[in-house]
C-alpha cells in the first residue's frame, strides 16, 4: 500500500518521530512518503535536513492509497490540515478506494485516558477524516487498522 504519512515537523524529535513510524510501516511492506524525508525512501539522517517539496507532496498524495496524519497539538497542524483536504478531495473525486487514518496521542485534546476520543479536533477535520475513515489514539492500534480486514 502506498502511504503518506504526515504530522508536526516543526521540532527534530517530531521528524524523528515521524521517521521511525515510515520505517516500521516499510518493514511491512508499505511505499511510503513523509514530507520532510523529501521522497519514497527514507534519506540518512531524515530529520536533520529539510527536504520538504509542496510539488512532491501533492504528488504523493495524488498516488497514495492512505493518508496517516499525525493530529497532535492544541489544533491540527496548518501543514497537515491542508493535506487532509487536499487528500479528501482527491478521494472523492476518485472511484478507487482511498483511506484516512489519524493519529491523535496529545492527552491535552483528547484526555488521558482518550475520554475525549477525537471531539477536540477541529469539525472540518474530523469530518474528513471519517469520511475516509478513522482516528486512532496510538500507532499500534492504527497498524492494527492496516490489517487487510481494517481500513
Amino acid at each position: 500500500m502506498k502511504i503518506v504519512l504526515t504530522g508536526p515537523l516543526s521540532a527534530p524529535y517530531a521528524r524523528e518521530y515521524l521517521s521511525n513510524m515510515a520505517t516500521t510501516l516499510r518493514n511491512r511492506g508499505h511505499d511510503v512518503f513523509v514530507p520532510h524525508e523529501g521522497g519514497w525512501q527514507s534519506p540518512p539522517n531524515p530529520w536533520t535536513e529539510n527536504r520538504i517539496d509542496f510539488e512532491a507532496t501533492y504528488q504523493a498524495l495524488h498516488d497514495a492509497d492512505l493518508l496517516m496524519a499525525v493530529l497532535d497539538g492544541y489544533t491540527v497542524d496548518d501543514a497537515v490540515a491542508a493535506q487532509i483536504g487536499i487528500f479528501y478531495t482527491l478521494a472523492r473525486e476518485e472511484e478507487r478506494r482511498r483511506r484516512i487514518v489519524g493519529l491523535l496521542h496529545d492527552t491535552r485534546v483528547a484526555g488521558w485516558e482518550w475520554t475525549g476520543a477525537d471531539i477536540g479536533v477541529t469539525p472540518q477535520i474530523r469530518h474528513a477524516i471519517h469520511q475516509f475513515g478513522d482516528v486512532y489514539q496510538n500507532f499500534k492500534k492504527a497498524l492494527v487498522a492496516l490489517e487487510p480486514e481494517g481500513v
